[in-house]
């Protein structure tokens, strides 16, 4: 397939994508979210460029989908050090690793067919990208700091998301989640609000992951922290709420 053909059915389709998913979000509405406009943009390019050259080779999307994790590693590897150029490395492969996400996809639609195992490894891919930068973010705490107790508030953190109930609870559980969909549509709106505000702000996507980033270079720049230990602590106190929120939930 022609790049330029690439392109358009790359823009098609996440056009598409986006106008049916619950943020009903637009690209072409610079007005309302320029940055989120420009970072969709930026991933469908560099996809696009990846899929033309991959198209010619053996390289299957499960194999993209094994990079995107492994990526993720790397780029929490780089983060943790205490190297500056290396540092800047790992916040770039961040940044940027959305892109090999996105490859996987496009890719399985130009040469392949997308499969249910392709669409499971894009889920782990992502959260050992979380798991990732939430320890590279620790220790690159520890290294500006010399403090320890980021490695443990780390290391919390992705301790509570990893026990957390709800991951084994909508798999054994069939029952409870029932129950829990009925519940959510009884509940205050009071309690909607603030129960979608705990879960979805602050979260590990790319808008956060992005301005966490961009602090570090800030601090990397004036050669001291600001404030990017306020954010692993709130990442733990998001973690305590939703672990306990959880476990309350699925009490019954």
């Amino acid at each position: 397939m022609k790049y330029r053909d690439i392109r358009k059915f790359s823009y098609r389709r996440e056009k598409k994508f986006l106008a049916t998913d619950p943020i009903n979000f637009d690209i072409d509405r610079w007005s309302k979210s320029p940055y989120t406009c420009l970072k969709v943009r930026f991933y469908i390019e560099l996809s696009c460029i990846f899929v033309y050259f991959l198209q010619y080779t053996k390289v299957k999307p499960n194999h993209v989908s094994y990079l995107y994790a492994f990526s993720g590693i790397i780029a929490g590897i780089l983060l943790g050090s205490n190297n500056s150029t290396l540092l800047i490395i790992g916040i770039f492969l961040f940044f940027s690793k959305v892109a090999i996400d996105g490859t996987d996809g496009l890719l399985s639609r130009v040469k392949y067919k997308p499969t249910k195992f392709g669409a499971l490894l894009d889920d782990w891919g992502g959260l050992v990208g979380e798991y990732s930068f939430i320890f590279g973010l620790g220790f690159y705490l520890f290294n500006q700091s010399g403090n320890e107790i980021y490695i443990f508030f780390a290391t919390a953190t992705g301790f509570l998301k990893a026990i957390d109930i709800k991951n084994y609870g909508n798999k054994f559980f069939k029952k409870a989640r029932k129950k829990l969909l009925k519940d959510d549509r009884k509940e205050k709106k009071f309690l909607k609000i603030l129960k979608n505000l705990i879960k979805n702000s602050f979260n590990y996507h790319a808008k956060t992951v992005d301005l966490i980033l961009f602090c570090i270079l800030i601090e990397l720049y004036f050669g001291h922290l600001f404030l990017t230990h306020f954010f692993l602590y709130i990442y733990f106190i998001r973690g305590l709420i939703i672990f306990f929120g959880n476990l309350f939930t699925y009490r019954n």
